[in-house]
């Protein structure tokens, strides 16, 4: 083991994953000689080049277009968005083309890319804050991965770099400094597992993404919850690991589902539909939802905290259900 940040955690798994099969290649905005606007690709260009490390025009729809056909044709590459926002621009070939051409083929095209998207506010502005994995959920095809700590951020690339299928990998911008424990030597982590962060008895609470996970372990750690708590970071959102969610709901009976997205039609809103449908006569309290309010990300430090899950709001939502 050894500490290491959730950025150098994501880029030393591309990089080992890079020379384990020279087919992947990653395209992006100023990711190859300058290492990326937040240094997530720092030291690729100079170990695989130009060819492999590719900078490309402020184009995202462009070079995302390519990235799908060049995944068709048998490379599998790494689309590096800078930021989540840019999903909106890419929903084309992303959304129409790579998510259904396995199905439309009965599998004979297969298109394994990886997408990095870099979500998250704090003083971000508007066009480059939002946690958009609510929006890939909504498509069949693509996989949806939330790490919540640097080695599941590793070990959740490495397992991306493998598919056969294009999976969406969102990544905490304001998460890349915070630092882990990361196992050494080759691992990956699965896709269908959860991660069950503390096992408890009182109440089942569901976090989605680093800074979320952050907060929690401030909480814990102040010890002034008087519920014990069991808290589970799904780590895949799309398909959805819900076994070990239901089996913790049918333990607790009580459910908080806290995420960066925003509200209306997030993924806790998917979380909770299906405890509803499937665990309706184990629930002994409401389910809370804590999220993002249903506002465009301000500039001001103040106003983006307001509307925010703070660790005042995941606080009372833990006590509230447990009224």
């Amino acid at each position: 083991m050894g500490r290491i940040s959730y950025m150098n955690a994501i880029r030393d798994g591309i990089a080992e994953e890079m020379r384990r099969n020279p087919a992947i290649i990653t395209m992006g905005e100023g990711i190859g000689e300058r290492g990326g606007s937040y240094g997530q690709t720092k030291n690729l260009w100079a170990e695989f080049g130009m060819d492999r490390v590719i900078d490309t025009p402020i184009s995202e729809n462009a070079f995302t277009a390519m990235a799908v056909g060049a995944a068709a044709t048998g490379l599998r590459p790494i689309v590096d968005i800078m930021f989540a926002d840019i999903l909106y621009e890419i929903l084309s070939p992303l959304c129409q083309n790579a998510s259904k051409l396995s199905y439309m083929s009965n599998g004979q095209v297969r298109v394994p890319m990886v997408v990095r998207a870099q979500m998250g506010g704090r003083v971000s502005g508007p066009h480059h804050s939002a946690c958009l994995y609510a929006v890939t959920m909504h498509v069949p095809g693509l996989k949806v991965v939330v790490p919540g700590n640097a080695a599941d951020a590793k070990g959740l690339m490495k397992t991306a770099l493998r598919q056969d299928d294009p999976v969406v990998f969102f990544e905490h911008k304001f998460a890349y400094p915070i630092r882990d424990e990361v196992p050494d030597g080759e691992y990956t982590v699965p896709f269908d597992q959860a991660n069950i962060l503390k096992e408890g008895r009182d109440a089942t609470v569901v976090i989605i993404g680093p800074i979320i996970q952050q907060r929690m372990n401030a909480i814990l750690q102040k010890g002034i919850l008087k519920a014990d708590i069991e808290v589970i970071d799904p780590r895949v959102l799309y398909p959805l690991n819900f076994k070990e969610i239901a089996a913790s709901v049918k333990k607790t009976g009580r459910l908080v589902i806290v995420e960066e997205g925003h509200l209306t039609c997030g993924a806790g809103a998917e979380i909770s539909a299906k405890v509803s449908e499937e665990l309706f006569s184990c629930i002994k309290a409401p389910i809370i939802r804590v999220a993002t309010d249903d506002l465009p990300h301000p500039y001001a430090p103040v106003l983006e905290a307001a509307m925010s899950p703070t660790e005042e709001r995941m606080i009372e939502a833990i006590e509230r259900v447990m009224k």
